[in-house]
């Protein structure tokens, strides 16, 4: 559908006249009635008050895109940057191995072409596969900004599991009046190891099992030493 026929569509879909139009433009009701009648084309001004006033893109006002939504454009344009040299099937595909997740090669497609635009949870799903934010695809980027979203990715993810550790220790932290214990409980290099304890306790082994094998390896690093 042409800009024309897009506008008054629009228009009438709000009930509104087309002096409305002209009193929010700052234009004369003839000047819009010559947009409607595709004797007058708009400026990109124009064009970006009427996409505001009416909540959708340009590409969608110019016909360009049939979604109109206006994060549509601005969503599949960041697809096809994850998406790089993959097919969409091949995309499909590795969203599938990497997370459990299925989203159809053709829902890919529509959503790159701004056909389309994707439920919150898609959203979630290819923010998880591409490790960014969520807000990555509701804005403009290029291959240097995804390359520093996902690292900001990769810090915040690490923060997030330093933050759970804490949360977990925190209340053995509280009985112990060791400051060593708690700075090492606290490390995150020494994780591994709060890990494979909590396996030993699920395993139902007791610590007093363990401690003649513990001491045994001392002695033998000792006696390298």
């Amino acid at each position: 559908m042409a800009f024309a026929a897009m506008l008054k569509q629009l228009r009438e879909e709000k009930r509104l006249s087309q002096k409305d139009i002209a009193d929010y433009l700052g234009i004369t009701r003839q000047a819009v009635a010559s947009y409607e009648l595709a004797k007058r084309e708009p400026d990109y001004e124009v064009l970006k008050k009427l996409a505001d006033y009416f909540d959708v893109s340009i590409d969608y006002l110019l016909g360009r895109a049939n979604c109109r939504d206006v994060n549509a454009i601005t969503i599949g344009k960041n697809i096809d940057l994850i998406r790089g040299n993959l097919t969409y099937k091949e995309l499909s595909e590795d969203i599938s191995t990497k997370l459990g997740a299925l989203i159809f090669p053709d829902m890919l497609e529509l959503y790159a072409r701004g056909e389309r635009m994707p439920f919150v949870g898609t959203i979630k799903i290819l923010a998880k596969y591409a490790q960014v934010r969520d807000s990555f695809f509701y804005t403009y980027n290029t291959p240097e900004t995804y390359e520093k979203e996902k690292e900001l990715y990769k810090l915040e993810v690490s923060q997030q599991k330093m933050t759970e550790t804490y949360e977990e220790t925190s209340g053995l932290l509280d009985f112990t009046e060791d400051g060593e214990i708690k700075r090492w409980v606290l490390k995150e290099s020494n994780l591994p190891y709060i890990k494979l304890a909590k396996e030993i306790q699920d395993a139902g082994l007791p610590v007093e099992v363990l401690k003649p094998l513990i001491n045994s390896i001392k002695k033998t690093n000792q006696s390298k030493e």
